[in-house]
C-alpha cells in the first residue's frame, strides 16, 4: 500500500472507528461483556505463555527472561489486552461519572 492510500484509508475510517469506540463505550451491558472478554484473553495468554514454567515448578517469575521465545509472543499480547481492558474500564469509569 503505497503512503497517500494509506493516508486517505486513516483519514476515512478515523472518524469510523471513533464513533465505534464511542458507542462502545455508552451501551451499557456491552461495554461490560467487552471488557471481561479483553481481560480474560489477556489471562489466557499469560497462562499459555507460562504453562511450560508451571509444569517445571517455576510459580514466580518476573519478566519474558524465563519464558520460550515461542511463547513470548503470547505474553507480550496477553499484556497488551489486559492493558485494552484496563482502558476501557477507564473510559467507562469517566464516562459514566460525568
Amino acid at each position: 500500500m503505497r503512503k497517500h492510500e494509506l493516508t486517505a484509508n486513516v483519514l476515512l475510517h478515523f472518524p469510523i472507528i471513533v464513533m465505534l469506540g464511542m458507542f462502545l463505550v455508552a451501551s451499557y451491558p456491552l461495554n461490560l461483556v467487552v471488557m471481561f472478554i479483553f481481560y480474560l484473553a489477556g489471562v489466557v495468554d499469560l497462562t499459555y505463555s507460562k504453562l511450560p514454567l508451571y509444569r517445571q515448578r517455576i510459580w514466580n517469575s518476573f519478566g519474558p527472561e524465563t519464558i520460550s521465545m515461542r511463547r513470548r509472543e503470547a505474553y507480550y499480547r496477553g499484556y497488551k489486552r489486559i492493558a485494552f481492558g484496563g482502558a476501557l474500564n477507564l473510559l467507562m469509569l469517566v464516562h459514566y461519572s460525568m
